[in-house]
């Protein structure tokens, strides 16, 4: 099958400073997923690729100095590997797309500690940003995260009106769910979560519930099944697993809001990723389970590529 595959959410800068002298160029070391070659073989067209720099994560580093230490190590990444790689910043450069290359880059901020006020959103945006998580698992000025109970603050209230003026997409997959129910309140637009399953297959503060998978829907947002074990189900989980997060969102959203947000490089390694997933070379994996379950082949592109695709596109300027 021909597919187009869109992986929402990747830490690939925050990997390859961990990993330090992995060449992305080469397979994946075993652990790892996410490798050129291997999104190549997977026939991936657009990787959400993340700008993670929540306070006090990198030691040594302020929120700033780790963004912009990642965002050096992005444009070293694309100059060394420009014929495979670029930046994607416009509607025309989503065009340019091609399943296994040349493959597009959008920027995913995963915790907006490092943006310094609404009014700094703009520098964003010229790097490449079109995607911004308020926080990530701990509280900041904005927003609170997963293992909190804050909602949204005022600021975090301007930042989203920015956002929306700028044309970025606001992540709720890191939020509580007061914080989730403020901004379905406060954002205007589509809504993402880059990486979250379904609250009702799995029990998890990191999953979606169904009200709030319905009213991302509704703003003709997204939500991408992350393929983490934890956040999938108890104890070893394989591709049967997913499709039942992917099938349940499908049943709440419709096909049309349904994606993947693999995460499969992030801070944890692919022996806690499914069996049967070792790289994103795997991901269509996920489109053989629906398709062998009987379901249609639209559908099934959509929720690999097509339904990322069509979101990005409204988000993007011309």
């Amino acid at each position: 099958m021909d597919w187009f595959v869109v992986d929402g959410h990747e830490d690939v800068a925050m990997t390859l400073l961990l990993d330090q002298g992995r060449d992305f160029g080469a397979p994946a070391p075993e652990g790892r997923g996410l490798s050129l070659p291997d999104a190549q073989r997977g026939r991936l067209g657009v990787i959400l690729a993340t700008i993670f720099a929540p306070d006090g994560y990198w030691k040594g580093l302020s929120a700033m100095g780790a963004a912009r230490k990642q965002l050096a190590l992005y444009d070293e990444l694309l100059d060394k590997h420009a014929e495979h790689l670029f930046r994607v910043e416009s509607r025309g450069d989503l065009a340019l797309c091609r399943a296994g290359g040349p493959i597009g880059v959008v920027h995913l901020v995963e915790g907006a500690d490092p943006i310094a006020s609404p009014d700094a959103l703009g520098w964003w945006v010229d790097q490449g940003v079109r995607v911004v998580g308020l926080a990530w698992n701990t509280p900041n000025r904005y927003c609170g995260g997963t293992y909190d109970d804050q909602g949204l603050s005022d600021e975090g209230r301007a930042l989203l009106q920015a956002m929306h003026e700028q044309g970025v997409l606001c992540d709720v997959s890191h939020l509580n769910r007061h914080a989730v129910d403020d901004v379905l309140l406060a954002a205007e637009g589509p809504i993402v979560a880059s990486h979250s399953n379904a609250h009702a297959v799995h029990p998890h503060r990191r999953n979606l519930r169904d009200e709030h998978v319905r009213a991302i829907a509704d703003r003709e947002g997204i939500v991408c099944v992350v393929l983490y074990d934890g956040f999938l189900g108890d104890g070893k989980s394989d591709v049967d697993d997913v499709v039942a997060h992917v099938d349940h969102l499908v049943s709440v959203a419709g096909p049309a809001h349904v994606g993947i947000g693999s995460d499969i490089d992030g801070g944890f390694g692919t022996h806690e990723v499914p069996d049967g997933i070792d790289t994103v070379a795997d991901l269509v994996k996920i489109g053989g389970a629906r398709l062998a379950r009987g379901y249609g082949e639209k559908d099934a592109r959509g929720i690999l590529g097509e339904n990322w695709r069509r979101v990005l596109h409204e988000a993007l300027p011309e």
